[in-house]
């Protein structure tokens, strides 16, 4: 396995992460569903941004993600239920709520965010995950994190594809 900077696990976990958000094929306002395994690829490698860690180079990822979808309270989740492992300073689930164009997560955490020594500091941070459904049955999108404070500050986006695996 490719060691992975801190800003694929936060994209990791933010995105299923603790915060992420996917769709199934041909998920649309009527009928949302996303249910299956996927593989999401995060790449980190075009990741842009006005943070300093917008600039660390980093290696795409991709992991497997199995989730299920549950519209019964009138409101369209789909959660992950099963994946890798998060990092300790993210939510060890990951739940997405269906707008009626795409799959979307918001929330606060703590960004770790590597400095030139190599050590960490963690900044306050808002991120919001999302995941647009596709033809193909793939999802396109982003994870979009505001870094509010720290060495870090400033904003990082992470473009995100998930496939059916």
């Amino acid at each position: 396995m490719t060691r992975l900077g801190p800003m694929t696990h936060t994209a990791l976990t933010c995105s299923l992460l603790a915060g992420s958000a996917l769709a199934a094929p041909g998920a649309h306002a009527d009928d949302p569903s996303w249910n299956g395994r996927y593989a999401i690829t995060f790449h980190t490698d075009q990741k842009t941004g006005t943070s300093m860690a917008a600039g660390q180079p980093e290696t795409p990822y991709t992991a497997s993600y199995q989730f299920t979808t549950d519209c019964s309270s009138g409101t369209c989740e789909a959660k992950s239920v099963d994946g890798p492992a998060p990092k300790d300073n993210v939510a060890p689930t990951v739940s997405l709520q269906w707008t009626g164009t795409q799959w979307e997560k918001a929330r606060d955490w703590r960004w770790d965010c590597l400095m030139p020594d190599r050590t960490i500091i963690y900044d306050p941070a808002h991120t919001v995950t999302t995941y647009v459904p596709q033809p193909d049955g793939s999802l396109t999108g982003s994870i979009a994190t505001t870094i509010d404070a720290g060495a870090c500050k400033g904003t990082v986006i992470i473009p995100v594809t998930a496939r059916p695996a």
